[in-house]
């Protein structure tokens, strides 16, 4: 178990789990500084990890002093090899559950409300219901404005950036109920232009998705503007859908992002998505994973990855 006396580097993702993560470190006062990172980034070895380091959420890299994670294909990755330094325990909900059980747990962590707790645990292992999905409160819309794939920072300059509302938070939300965190002036810009965004991606949805027997494949490359959204909204408007690819313009150049999910609507679809992710140099866990492609190749490997999930039929359109 790490020293507590020693203060430590974060590595995390930027979304709710990792907000929780460094909250519980920051309980434990072994909390020096945040880096946020995308898990490629990691992957290619573009981040330099040292024995300082603390991990979670993100790919395992040699050499960091402790890294916590509940993916499965983690496990697939590092070839089932037994490392001191990794923590994984994919019956976890939430990495940052992970962290809370080595630690000590509920009485180690009188601070750290459950119900936070519980709300992480939900949100990562994605239990939502529908009414939640179509109206979020709480917990749930804190989730969903801090969540990166929701896109609300392509749409304005807040404040205060990401990176400072997370810092600010880590601390907030130790001592504070939800009520207060959501009524926050910059958590309340954000829940603002969430609301005011639902509309139009609605319409994006529907106009940009076909479904391929119980896949909805969800093509945005071509689409100049991506409006901000819960991710989950796409299981409402296509119920008879069990899982969902999204194809998008990548960040490098000439390489195509998948994001497959399964629907937590209706959760009858076998694959294991971060193991087929895997296949195509990416990752995740179970219910959800992405991969990196080159977009000279899409047309090849996209219908192959569907074919993976379903059997390919004629598309037969958006039912909104």
């Amino acid at each position: 178990m790490a020293t507590e006396a020693f203060r430590y580097r974060l590595i995390t993702r930027s979304d709710f789990d990792g907000l929780v993560c460094a909250a519980i470190l920051r309980e434990l006062q072994m909390l020096d500084d945040i880096l946020f990172v995308h898990p490629k980034d990691m992957q290619d070895g573009l981040i330099e990890v040292t024995s300082r380091d603390i991990i979670t959420n993100l790919p395992y890299v040699e050499g960091c002093h402790l890294c916590f994670d509940h993916h499965c294909s983690e496990a697939v990755r590092n070839g089932n090899v037994v490392r001191q330094n990794l923590i994984l325990d994919p019956d976890a909900d939430s990495t940052a559950r992970v962290l809370f059980n080595y630690f000590g747990g509920a009485e180690r962590f009188p601070r750290i409300s459950l119900e936070m707790m519980e709300a992480v645990d939900k949100a990562d292992s994605a239990r939502f219901t529908r009414d939640e999905i179509l109206a979020p409160r709480d917990w749930s819309m804190l989730n969903f404005i801090m969540d990166p794939r929701t896109g609300l920072g392509r749409f304005s300059n807040f404040r205060i950036s990401n990176y400072q509302l997370m810092m600010a938070l880590v601390d907030f939300c130790r001592t504070h109920s939800i009520k207060q965190i959501l009524a926050l002036p910059d958590v309340k810009e954000r829940v603002d232009l969430y609301n005011s965004q639902r509309e139009n991606f609605l319409e994006q949805i529907a106009r940009c998705s076909g479904v391929y027997g119980n896949v909805v494949v969800m093509d945005y490359r071509n689409e100049e503007t991506i409006y901000s959204g819960n991710r989950f909204l796409v299981y409402a408007l296509f119920p008879e859908s069990n899982i969902s690819v999204h194809l998008l313009k990548s960040r490098v150049p000439d390489t195509t992002v998948v994001a497959i999910g399964k629907s937590i609507l209706n959760r009858t679809n076998p694959t294991d998505v971060g193991t087929l992710c895997l296949e195509h140099g990416g990752g995740g866990h179970t219910a959800a994973g992405t991969c990196q492609i080159p977009s000279g190749q899409a047309e090849e490997i996209v219908p192959a990855i569907v074919s993976a999930l379903d059997q390919t039929i004629e598309p037969i359109g958006a039912t909104v």
